[in-house]
């Protein structure tokens, strides 16, 4: 059985979406499928993969935005694409790809799905294209191809729209735990740390002036920032005033859940969101989650028992959630033993990843050939 698997992107490494394609490819060579990836651009990513032996197809006429020429040509490699590999299941990740393979493998006739991480017509400001994308999906959901959504605010928000429920399904985002004996630690001051890119979707204003208001009030505090993107300058000069060492803007690393096991908080600032798995990963390293409101965050936090949620662009709330935990350490305890059970009832890796495999049809492959 072969399986071919569609990102977007390539020119990031610390997306979530990448991460996840990554670990399903895994789970799919583990289980005996033939593996075969397609990814926009020709990019880091790309690069990774083929590293890890998978073989990877670069589509460099393949645009994020908007671009007809492109878009033509793209769908065109794609088609061929799937001829050429003549894939059992194709499976497509984030919206550009979302669309224009699930065009492909309906007139190569396959059998396809589409995984948006994140429903792309979510209604903000940030979000311009948002009615664009909900009339795009409304069309393509008289495809064949099935939707999975990694939460139920996804689905939800599909069938708002008016896709049907046959077409719908959830598989729940899923991380791998990581043993640490540093889950409780005694840092002075309280040590918070993000990771997310530095685009449209996060919302590092809010953050910048949360953080801006705990300094103006003498809270002693640091913060740890991962990530990359075409906005890290500006959102650089959010944060140029604070003093030295408040502020520690760390880059991308492969290894960020031991960066987790040595912070004490996870905060997540977001305009839109599906089911982040930096969240679980956070959940996974006992770490209490502060994140805004949006998507499926709040399936993933109890209020004011693993974390805390922030209603959109209220730093005020913000700061005042992050001064609970500098506050009371013992807090920052509790919630971390509060997130990770509920990391261990609903969102371990394994699940995730078997999940997939059953829907696909390749679990226990190995065990057929």
């Amino acid at each position: 059985m072969k399986v071919l698997i569609g990102m977007t992107r390539s020119d990031t490494i610390v997306s979530g979406s990448f991460k996840h394609i990554c670990q399903i490819g895994e789970k799919f060579r583990d289980e005996g499928a033939d593996v075969v990836f397609a990814l926009g651009g020709d990019g880091e990513a790309i690069t990774k993969l083929r590293a890890a032996g998978f073989k990877v197809h670069a589509l460099t006429s393949l645009k994020r935005d908007l671009s007809p020429l492109s878009d033509i040509v793209s769908l065109i490699k794609l088609m061929w694409l799937i001829i050429k590999e003549n894939p059992n299941v194709c499976s497509w990740h984030t919206a550009k790809i979302g669309a224009l393979g699930r065009i492909a493998a309906m007139f190569t006739f396959k059998r396809s799905y589409y995984v948006p991480h994140g429903v792309p017509f979510v209604n903000t400001p940030e979000n311009k294209g948002f009615k664009k994308y909900q009339r795009l999906e409304k069309l393509l959901s008289y495809l064949p191809s099935k939707i999975i959504g990694v939460c139920e605010f996804d689905k939800n928000e599909y069938l708002r729209i008016g896709v049907p429920n046959k077409k719908l399904l959830v598989i729940r985002n899923g991380m791998l735990g990581k043993s640490s004996d540093m889950w409780e630690l005694n840092n002075n001051p309280v040590h918070f740390i993000t990771a997310a890119r530095f685009e449209d979707q996060k919302d590092y204003t809010t953050l910048a002036k949360a953080c801006d208001t705990l300094l103006k009030q003498n809270k002693p505090f640091k913060l740890s920032i991962y990530g990359d993107g075409q906005y890290e300058a500006k959102v650089k000069a959010l944060f140029a005033h604070f003093p030295e060492g408040v502020i520690n803007f760390c880059g991308v690393v492969d290894n960020f859940a031991e960066k987790l096991a040595l912070a004490d908080v996870f905060i997540l600032s977001s305009f839109w969101e599906g089911l982040p798995r930096s969240i679980i990963e956070a959940m996974a390293c006992k770490k209490p989650v502060i994140s805004s409101d949006v998507g499926g965050c709040s399936e993933l936090i109890i209020e004011g028992e693993s974390g805390f949620l922030v209603p959109i662009r209220d730093n005020a709330t913000m700061a005042s959630v992050m001064s609970e935990y500098i506050n009371n350490k013992q807090k920052t305890v509790e919630h971390g033993d509060n997130a990770y059970k509920l990391y261990m009832q609903k969102y371990s890796l394994p699940v995730m990843l078997n999940n997939y495999a059953h829907e696909y049809g390749v679990i226990n492959m190995s065990e057929k050939n």
